[in-house]
């Protein structure tokens, strides 16, 4: 099966369109429209519907898809691994990453990678962990770096990350130099990546603690931002707010919460070369913050 055909009809279904998949692999439109021609001759059935706004898998399709993207993977993983035996440095690596950890921690660790591997091509794809256990079973990242359930995924614990209480300046709660969880009952709360619990919801839920959950941010600058207006509390990881600006109180919990943080691959056989090249180096990172 031609490669370039699978990696065709792949790209036009996570764009949307025969010119967004062109745009992604380098070709004309028409290319694109060949190629997928192509693979649906060969395999006998169609593959995309086609509409005024763009294209969406068939039923078909759908049932392909995951098949030809590990084809993909997998064709990737032997460019990369030859590349190795040839004494190059190639490929490309997506990583998954939450916010907490990439604005702060991830950047040095990209930049020692690209230092000793700048023949490889580095994407960042953000998100909540639920959305990034989404994109590792769907093959859409090579790894994803978050703090959260890794239950059937290969797991390399790198650190901690305390949580943290986001504060109102001059709100009455702030009389202390920690805030109690049980002070938050009640109060009118910001949650973050609202898609899925996140581990600070999980932690109030089980201690039968339940804020005003009166908003949601998709990212935590949104939410500082909110908190500095004085619309709300919200928990969030320590050092993310170092840098930022606001009438925000930042304090640590009683008792006090750690999570720990690492990275999280599939379980299955043979990691390309660059993931395996990115976990050796980002070990050597486990607990290092940046100016702190």
């Amino acid at each position: 099966m031609d490669i370039k055909r699978c990696a065709a009809f792949v790209a036009a279904v996570e764009t949307k369109s025969m010119s967004g998949a062109a745009k992604q692999l380098g070709y004309t439109p028409s290319g694109i429209i060949r190629l997928i021609n192509a693979l649906e001759s060969e395999l006998g059935f169609p593959l995309l519907d086609r509409s005024s706004t763009g294209v969406s898998a068939t039923a078909e399709g759908a049932k392909m898809l995951p098949i030809l993207k590990e084809i993909c993977r997998l064709d990737d993983l032997a460019q990369q691994t030859s590349a190795r035996i040839r004494g190059l440095a190639e490929g490309t690596l997506t990583i998954g990453v939450i916010f907490s950890l990439a604005s702060e921690w991830l950047p040095p660790v990209i930049n020692a990678y690209q230092k000793k591997f700048p023949g490889v091509k580095v994407n960042i794809v953000g998100g909540s962990d639920v959305v990034l256990r989404e994109k590792l079973d769907q093959h859409a990242i090579d790894c994803a770096i978050f703090h959260g359930d890794h239950s059937k995924l290969d797991w390399i614990p790198l650190g901690q990350q305390e949580l943290m209480a986001w504060e109102p300046m001059g709100s009455p709660l702030n009389r202390h130099s920690e805030l109690l969880l049980a002070e938050l009952d009640g109060q009118p709360f910001i949650r973050i990546h609202p898609e899925g619990e996140t581990f600070a919801e999980r932690l109030l839920r089980e201690r039968g603690i339940e804020p005003d959950f009166r908003f949601t941010a998709n990212d935590c600058y949104t939410a500082y931002s909110m908190v500095s207006a004085g619309l709300g509390f919200t928990l969030c990881c320590d050092g993310i707010s170092d840098r930022w600006d606001g009438n925000v109180v930042v304090r640590p919990l009683s008792p006090r919460q750690f999570l720990e943080f690492g990275i999280a691959v599939q379980p299955v056989p043979g990691l390309s070369p660059a993931v395996e090249e990115f976990i050796t180096i980002a070990k050597t990172f486990a607990n290092a913050w940046p100016n702190r």
